[in-house]
């Protein structure tokens, strides 16, 4: 073993956590200027790209169980960002959609999470970035 190294150094699963940890830290740091963590944020694009989403479609996406969602989208839904309501066709469902206050903030949102990009690819260089997102967008949603 190397001098400073650790065995976690080998271990793959730290090595991401950490990565992870760090990335996360840098977009949430400009996401605070809209009041939102970086799984908020996830969840306001989701609910604008595909609007009257059930549960466990938002829980699919993200990659998420139903209990962390949950814990997720309840400030949303007390700051009036995000609506939950039973859907009109299985009321067993439960579907989420964008307020109006939930679109305006996105959009506030959406400049401060350009600047987390920028900033992110000013690190590691633009095409880096994105043969890191493929990658792990590779691992995370296995065919």
């Amino acid at each position: 073993m190397r001098e400073g190294s650790t065995r976690l150094d080998a271990c793959n699963c730290f090595a991401t956590r950490q990565a992870a940890r760090h990335i996360t830290r840098l977009y949430e740091r400009h996401l605070s200027g809209a009041q939102l963590t970086s799984a908020q944020f996830s969840i306001l694009v989701l609910l604008d790209e595909k609007p009257d989403v059930t549960m466990n479609e938002l829980a699919r996406a993200l990659v998420m169980d139903r209990t962390t969602l949950l814990r997720a989208t309840r400030p949303l839904q007390r700051e009036g960002l995000v609506r939950k309501e039973r859907s009109a066709n299985d009321t067993r469902q439960l579907v989420f959609s964008l307020s109006p206050a939930g679109q305006r903030n996105l959009r506030h949102a959406m400049r401060l999470w350009q600047d987390a990009q920028t900033e992110f690819e000013a690190q590691v260089g633009s095409d880096h970035a994105a043969r890191l997102r493929r990658e792990l967008l590779t691992l995370a949603r296995p065919v």
